[in-house]
C-alpha cells in the first residue's frame, strides 16, 4: 500500500495533467489526448480511493485523534477535490470525442502555449534504448510530462528513463516546434 503522502504527490501530479490533457485536447481536436485524459481519469479515481484507505489506516494508527482526526479529513478533501477537478474535464474531452471541435474564440483566449504532443514509440525508432536527455527534447522548447509504459505512468526522473518500443511520451512545449521534437522518435 502507498503511504498518504506518495498518494498525494500522485493525485497532485495527475490533476494538473487532466487539466493540461484536457484543455490541450480541445484546443487542439486531438482524440488521443482526451482518451489519455480519460485514462488518468481513471487513474485518479483510483488514487482517491487509496488516499480513503490509506487515511483511514492513519486514523486507526493516530495517538491524539482530536488533533490527527481533522488534519486527516483535510487530506481526505484534498483526494475528493482532485477527482472533481478530473471529473469536470469529462466536458471538455467529450466535445472533441463528440467532434465538436473547439470554438475559435477559446483558441484566441487560450492560445497554444502550451501546446501538447503524444509520441508513440514505434518499431525500429532511433528513440528505442535511449533517455529524453539524450535525445535532447528540451533544445526544441519541449518538457515531459510523462512516459507511460504498458498501463503504468512514470512522472519522475523522466530524463533518465530508456524508451522502448511501445511507450508513450507526452511532451508539452510550443506548436511551431512540435514538428522537429516528432522528429528525434522517428
Amino acid at each position: 500500500m502507498k503511504s498518504v503522502k506518495e498518494v498525494l504527490y500522485t493525485l497532485k501530479t495527475f490533476s494538473e495533467l487532466v487539466v493540461t490533457l484536457g484543455y490541450a485536447a480541445i484546443l487542439q481536436n486531438d482524440i488521443e489526448l482526451a482518451m489519455e485524459a480519460t485514462y488518468i481519469k481513471d487513474k485518479i479515481r483510483a488514487l482517491s480511493y487509496d488516499m480513503r484507505i490509506s487515511t483511514i489506516y492513519a486514523a486507526k494508527t493516530a495517538r491524539d485523534s482530536r488533533v490527527e482526526i481533522p488534519q486527516l479529513a483535510s487530506l481526505l478533501q484534498v483526494g475528493v477535490a482532485a477527482k472533481e477537478i478530473s471529473d469536470g474535464i469529462d466536458d471538455l474531452v467529450d466535445i472533441v470525442i463528440r467532434g465538436g471541435g473547439a470554438h475559435p474564440v477559446l483558441r484566441s483566449i487560450y492560445g497554444m502555449e502550451g501546446f501538447v504532443i503524444r509520441i508513440k514509440i514505434e518499431k525500429g525508432s532511433k528513440a528505442i534504448g535511449k533517455n529524453l536527455k539524450q535525445l535532447n527534447i528540451e533544445k526544441f522548447e519541449f518538457v515531459p510530462l510523462f512516459i507511460k509504459k504498458d498501463a503504468e505512468y512514470l512522472l519522475d526522473q523522466l530524463d533518465e528513463i530508456e524508451l522502448e518500443e511501445e511507450d508513450i511520451v507526452l511532451l508539452k512545449g510550443v506548436e511551431n516546434k512540435n514538428e522537429q521534437a516528432k522528429a528525434l522518435f522517428k
